[in-house]
Protein backbone atom coordinates (compact mmCIF):
# COMPACT_ATOMS: atom_id res chain seq x y z
CA UNK A 1 0.00 0.00 0.00
CA UNK A 2 0.96 3.21 -0.45
CA UNK A 3 -0.29 6.63 0.72
CA UNK A 4 -0.91 9.71 -1.33
CA UNK A 5 -1.20 13.30 -0.08
CA UNK A 6 -1.26 16.44 -1.53
CA UNK A 7 -3.21 20.29 -1.08
CA UNK A 8 -5.62 20.83 -3.33
CA UNK A 9 -5.67 24.68 -4.39
CA UNK A 10 -8.44 24.38 -7.14
CA UNK A 11 -9.50 22.10 -9.62
CA UNK A 12 -11.33 18.10 -8.61
CA UNK A 13 -10.24 14.73 -8.18
CA UNK A 14 -11.83 12.03 -9.21
CA UNK A 15 -11.48 8.53 -8.20
CA UNK A 16 -12.47 5.33 -9.82
CA UNK A 17 -12.21 1.87 -8.82
CA UNK A 18 -9.40 1.27 -11.27
CA UNK A 19 -7.43 3.94 -9.13
CA UNK A 20 -7.23 1.23 -6.64
CA UNK A 21 -7.73 3.74 -3.58
CA UNK A 22 -8.81 1.95 -0.22
CA UNK A 23 -9.31 4.95 2.26
CA UNK A 24 -9.71 8.48 1.51
CA UNK A 25 -9.50 11.24 4.16
CA UNK A 26 -10.31 14.88 2.81
CA UNK A 27 -9.59 18.35 5.31
CA UNK A 28 -10.95 22.39 4.71
CA UNK A 29 -8.62 24.41 6.53
CA UNK A 30 -9.66 25.87 9.43
CA UNK A 31 -9.83 30.01 7.96
CA UNK A 32 -10.91 29.65 4.38
CA UNK A 33 -11.05 26.19 3.63
CA UNK A 34 -13.96 24.49 1.52
CA UNK A 35 -14.62 22.00 -0.94
CA UNK A 36 -17.81 19.47 -2.20
CA UNK A 37 -18.21 15.58 -1.95
CA UNK A 38 -20.45 14.14 -4.36
CA UNK A 39 -20.98 10.46 -5.15
CA UNK A 40 -21.94 8.28 -8.21
CA UNK A 41 -24.31 6.10 -5.95
CA UNK A 42 -28.31 5.30 -5.37
CA UNK A 43 -29.92 4.82 -2.62
CA UNK A 44 -33.54 3.82 -1.76
CA UNK A 45 -34.05 5.51 -5.47
CA UNK A 46 -32.31 8.30 -4.79
CA UNK A 47 -29.33 9.79 -6.38
CA UNK A 48 -25.85 11.17 -4.82
CA UNK A 49 -26.33 14.70 -4.31
CA UNK A 50 -23.12 17.14 -3.42
CA UNK A 51 -22.26 17.51 0.14
CA UNK A 52 -20.18 20.87 1.04
CA UNK A 53 -17.81 20.79 3.51
CA UNK A 54 -16.08 24.14 5.32
CA UNK A 55 -13.80 25.32 7.44
CA UNK A 56 -12.17 22.48 9.64
CA UNK A 57 -15.09 19.48 8.24
CA UNK A 58 -12.89 16.37 7.51
CA UNK A 59 -14.74 13.61 4.94
CA UNK A 60 -13.62 10.32 5.22
CA UNK A 61 -14.40 6.45 3.70
CA UNK A 62 -12.82 3.61 3.33
CA UNK A 63 -13.78 0.44 1.49
CA UNK A 64 -14.61 -3.01 3.19
CA UNK A 65 -11.83 -4.96 1.29
CA UNK A 66 -9.03 -4.78 -1.50
CA UNK A 67 -11.45 -6.14 -3.75
CA UNK A 68 -13.89 -3.44 -3.53
CA UNK A 69 -12.01 0.03 -3.76
CA UNK A 70 -13.50 3.45 -3.41
CA UNK A 71 -15.50 3.49 -6.91
CA UNK A 72 -16.98 7.09 -7.72
CA UNK A 73 -15.88 9.59 -5.58
CA UNK A 74 -15.36 13.72 -7.03
CA UNK A 75 -13.69 16.03 -4.84
CA UNK A 76 -14.07 19.91 -5.84
CA UNK A 77 -12.18 22.53 -4.43
CA UNK A 78 -14.27 25.37 -3.74
CA UNK A 79 -11.89 27.90 -1.68
CA UNK A 80 -8.59 28.03 0.42
CA UNK A 81 -6.51 24.68 0.81
CA UNK A 82 -8.21 21.27 1.16
CA UNK A 83 -5.85 18.64 2.10
CA UNK A 84 -5.95 14.97 1.02
CA UNK A 85 -4.46 11.90 2.47
CA UNK A 86 -5.32 8.41 0.21
CA UNK A 87 -4.03 4.76 0.80
CA UNK A 88 -3.75 3.07 -2.87
CA UNK A 89 -3.81 -0.59 -2.94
Amino acid sequence: MTIYTTTLTGGSITISSGDGVSSISVQADATSGSFSVLGSGTFQGNDSDTVVMTAGEVYDAASPSPQSPIDGLIITWISGNVKINMAQL
